[in-house]
């Protein structure tokens, strides 16, 4: 990959989320409906993180999102921002905080 500037690096909004209900999308293998609380709203997203994470494990929790992704359909839903994953080998970990940092709180 590229590297990028920093002013460009500035340009992601990087929050703390928690997610607040996780529903599968029915008709597909790997999408979660979430809709996760950033402080100053609530967004609904998609993400293809099933079968390695269950819907009832991701209520509660912090994850890290990307807030200002432009919004895009997915399957007839509009998924408003992105859950943030490490993947490596087959598996998949959520960026979550070490601490519990404020929904809404900015990555930077």
């Amino acid at each position: 990959m590229d590297p990028i500037s920093i002013d460009e690096f500035r340009k992601l909004d990087i929050r703390v989320g928690e997610v607040l209900s996780a529903t599968r999308v029915p008709g597909t293998d790997k999408l979660i409906e979430i809709e996760v609380d950033i402080g100053s709203e609530v967004r609904r997203m998609i993400t293809g993180i099933f079968p390695l994470y269950q819907p009832k494990d991701l209520v509660g929790r912090r994850i890290i999102v990307l807030a200002n992704l432009q919004p895009r359909k997915v399957r007839g839903v509009e998924s408003n921002g992105m859950l943030l994953a490490a993947e490596w080998e087959g598996e998949v970990g959520l960026l979550t905080v070490d601490k519990e940092a404020p929904k809404g709180s900015r990555i930077t």
